[in-house]
């Protein structure tokens, strides 16, 4: 978009050069965008951040949810939380299976991801742009962030007791390093659909400041506090449950039980 002189001027005193700007395009051929500026990163989904988005320091390793529908923040760290030991053991097995094509322009390697035996699809990783410097810094980043941190145990191993193999598999895809493969730019499926692509990276985009702001005027909580608020409604819900199973015959109430124990917890 090309606007008045007076504009133009404006904006640019406003603008930070020599940013780097990815878009990835999904199976549906949404696009969606990663802006990196320095120390700070902006994920946008494909809906533009109209359902939210995320922030990300990667100097101090911290990452905001910001969602403004609820006008709310949600925090948290990479090395927060570093609890939860006791993982569901998948054998995940990461293939090398050669040079892959290029994708918007960069040399990739494709590897194939196997978990329990089950073939889970394969990405194409480039260290080309592994070394542009902003790209860089996020994959050091995002690579010391634990998915599996973050959640309470009980919540944890409901998950881990449902979840497939490959599901389970990129959960605990930091143990093998493979971000320091090279920066992520095709996924596809078992059957070698494509799952998302990278369409674009443009290393010299100029992106404004208040692109990276954290809203002011937001509620701030932490992954902590979100858990504990969901714990108490999770609670308050299974006093309702077990006064309703009262009145079930015992077959019923045995099968409601089995099914909560998948979630991590039951009736009492």
């Amino acid at each position: 978009m090309r606007l008045l002189l007076t504009t133009v001027l404006v904006t640019f005193s406003l603008a930070a050069f020599g940013s780097t700007v990815i878009e990835s395009k999904d199976a549906e051929g949404g696009i969606s965008k990663i802006s990196i500026d320095g120390d700070w990163t902006r994920f946008d989904s494909v809906e533009g951040g109209r359902d939210g988005y995320m922030l990300v320091n990667t100097k101090a390793q911290k990452f905001y949810m910001v969602v403004p529908a609820e006008r709310a923040i949600i925090e948290f760290s990479a090395n927060e939380n570093k609890k939860n030991t006791e993982k569901q053991k998948v054998d995940i097995d990461i293939e090398d299976v050669g040079n892959g094509p290029k994708v918007a322009g960069y040399a990739t390697r494709k590897y194939e991801l196997t978990a329990n035996g089950k073939q889970c699809g394969s990405v194409l990783l480039s260290k080309q742009a592994a070394k542009v410097e902003d790209i860089n810094r996020l994959l050091s980043a995002m690579g010391g962030l634990n998915p599996e941190a973050f959640m309470p145990e009980e919540m944890l191993q409901g998950l881990q007791s449902m979840a497939d193999p490959c599901d389970l598999a990129e959960m605990q895809l930091e143990e093998k390093d493979l971000v320091k493969r090279g920066f992520p730019m095709k996924s596809l499926d078992s059957k070698g659909e494509t799952e998302n692509e990278v369409v674009s990276i443009d290393e010299n985009a100029e992106l404004k400041p208040e692109l990276f702001d954290l809203p002011e005027d937001y509620t701030r909580t932490t992954v902590k506090e979100m858990m504990e608020g969901m714990r108490k409604e999770m609670e308050g819900a299974m006093d309702k449950l077990n006064e309703m199973m009262k009145d079930m015959y015992p077959e019923e109430r045995a099968k409601m039980e089995q099914m909560m124990k998948q979630f991590g917890s039951a009736p009492h």
